[in-house]
């Protein structure tokens, strides 16, 4: 029997929701404003394109790290630690500069952001 495409969705409907609804609760309103646009577009971009199986794992697998981050969890945090430093790792010197223009920006317009190694 094959799975209707409603039913394939609804895991990663609930996924979303679980976003939106953390966005809701831990987020002040611009950043909520930010976050929820966001989700909204990357969701809807994969649900409406041609998504392969290993794009969708390593999709669902992101943004279930981020739920864990935003609710506190302390594996997904170590998680998302160590892949902000694997993709610092990976950037060439241009990136680097560009990165650290917009650290400089940042502060000039919201005062001192955290150091990214």
């Amino acid at each position: 029997m094959a799975t209707s495409p409603r039913r394939a969705a609804a895991p990663i409907i609930q996924l979303f929701r679980a976003v939106l609804k953390l966005h809701r609760e831990r987020l002040p309103p611009p950043m909520r404003d930010l976050g929820d646009s966001y989700a909204r577009a990357e969701f809807r971009s994969h649900l409406r394109g041609k998504t392969t199986q290993p794009q969708w794992r390593s999709f669902v697998a992101e943004w279930q790290t981020y739920v864990g981050t935003l609710r506190g969890e302390e594996q997904a945090t170590a998680n998302a630690d160590q892949q902000l430093t694997s993709v610092l790792e990976s950037l060439n010197p241009d990136q680097r500069k560009r990165l650290e223009e917009l650290q400089e920006e940042l502060k000039r317009r919201d005062g001192p952001a955290p150091p990214l190694q």
